[in-house]
């Protein structure tokens, strides 16, 4: 019943899908006590197990979260069954059964006789009949008493079941009395009270009344639904590259299995005839659940080379082998992305930045021109070397097509003539390329 730690920085976002507003009945991230003093002694009780081996069991101080709670209330469960408690009200009950079977026989036999000594014609025949009668009545007085010596044994089962469980609760020698009914047991802080040993009531101390309160005990810390909210939960959940495959399975596993354990619809007043039990997972139904806990890159790699998982180890084995092959994040634990540069390779990666630009004429340091510093030009984008403006005296290169003056506007230089000349060419163009566009237009 020991609780998992998850990982410490873990937040509940890294492992749930959704927006957050969900609270789920117990998260997969342990919740914290608050102010708990850790170096605090929780009392406990002396138990002699079935075997005779004496133990020590924890009591509820009424300090803890509702995981620790509900992990207190199943081992206060398994020490009353290994006390032999629950053993002991079988096998009364089991003798409860057989004494009925033969009860029902016996007065069976009994009616038959009855009518075989009406019917009797001859003397002979009637004593016959009437010693059968008597016998099979004493019988049937022998299988009473035996009835009620084991309800008896019954109600003694139950009686030390009641208090024991009070005991556990953290109830006090003294409980605080409550005003109930007095066919109704005393109830204190949600549990049951040893008042209720001496007290008679319409239900009596059964096996079902136990149940019934057990339940209540949770239903005073979680929600009449909390099963099927626990169960909704489970498929919110996802896997997060922070922890390994092997420990989130465990505590995966551990989650689910608090499903059977919570209260669900069925326990409350809002059951009705078609309302059913919350199941417990079958393991292909939970290995299932569990691979769409996992990245989609990882699905992906599981679908390639495997079936559907049969089982819980079987997924954790092949997921294993993936989270070598495949790791969604560097071995020293770092939130860079694992994969290409540039690149996410699941949701829980970095968004990457874009690659600084420079500008037209900018280029990293580490290239520089000595002839067009000194002659003028973009002097950062090349080497002496490779100038292709200058030569070494400082006259520019024939092959060069840049201008020469970069003040210098367009034009300067040219004639009137010249330039009316382009002039007309361009406004050629400009009626060319109407036209055009007005046939591409009908056309259409």
């Amino acid at each position: 019943m020991s609780l998992q730690a998850a990982p410490d920085g873990l937040k509940a976002q890294e492992v749930e899908r959704g927006n957050g507003r969900f609270n789920p009945p117990i998260p997969y991230i342990p919740e914290k006590a608050g102010e708990l003093d850790l170096d605090r002694k929780v009392p406990s009780v002396k138990v002699t197990l079935s075997t005779g081996v004496e133990s020590r069991a924890d009591m509820w101080d009424g300090s803890g979260t509702k995981e620790q709670f509900l992990c207190h209330m199943m081992t206060m469960r398994e020490t009353l069954g290994g006390m032999g408690l629950f053993l002991r009200h079988e096998e009364a009950e089991a003798k409860v059964r057989d004494e009925e079977e033969k009860l029902n026989l016996e007065q069976q036999a009994k009616q038959i006789e009855e009518e075989i000594l009406a019917n009797a014609v001859t003397a002979a025949d009637k004593e016959k009949a009437k010693a059968s009668v008597k016998k099979h009545a004493k019988n049937v007085k022998a299988c009473k008493e035996a009835i009620t010596a084991a309800e008896e044994e019954v109600s003694e089962a139950m009686a030390k079941i009641f208090p024991r469980h009070a005991t556990f609760s953290g109830e006090t020698a003294k409980p605080r009395r409550t005003k109930l009914s007095p066919n109704k047991p005393s109830v204190t802080r949600g549990s049951i009270s040893e008042e209720s040993s001496t007290q008679a009531g319409v239900r009596g101390k059964s096996m079902q009344a136990w149940k019934d309160c057990f339940m209540l005990m949770l239903k005073t810390v979680f929600p009449n639904n909390a099963a099927e909210m626990q169960k909704f939960y489970l498929t919110l959940i996802r896997h997060s590259p922070k922890i390994l495959v092997r420990a989130f399975l465990h505590r995966f596993t551990t989650v689910a299995g608090y499903v059977v354990e919570l209260p669900g619809v069925i326990n409350s007043r809002d059951a009705t005839d078609t309302t059913k039990a919350v199941a417990p997972y079958e393991d292909s139904e939970l290995a299932n659940i569990m691979k769409h806990a996992f990245s989609l890159k990882w699905q992906t790699q599981y679908d390639l080379g495997h079936k559907a998982p049969p089982t819980v180890e079987y997924l954790q084995n092949a997921m294993e082998k993936i989270e070598v092959a495949f790791p969604l994040q560097n071995t020293n634990g770092s939130s860079k992305n694992s994969g290409k540069p540039g690149k996410m390779s699941s949701l829980n990666d970095k968004i990457p930045k874009k690659k600084s630009t420079h500008a037209k004429h900018e280029k990293p340091a580490g290239k520089s021109c000595a002839l067009c510093k000194k002659f003028g030009g973009a002097s950062a984008t090349h080497n002496t070397n490779d100038c292709k403006k200058w030569d070494s005296k400082g006259n520019l290169k024939k092959g060069f097509k840049g201008r020469v003056d970069m003040e210098t506007p367009p034009g300067t230089g040219k004639s009137c003539a010249q330039l009316f000349a382009e002039t007309e060419k361009l406004k050629a163009k400009g009626k060319k390329l109407k036209k055009a566009l007005k046939k591409s237009a009908r056309r259409k």
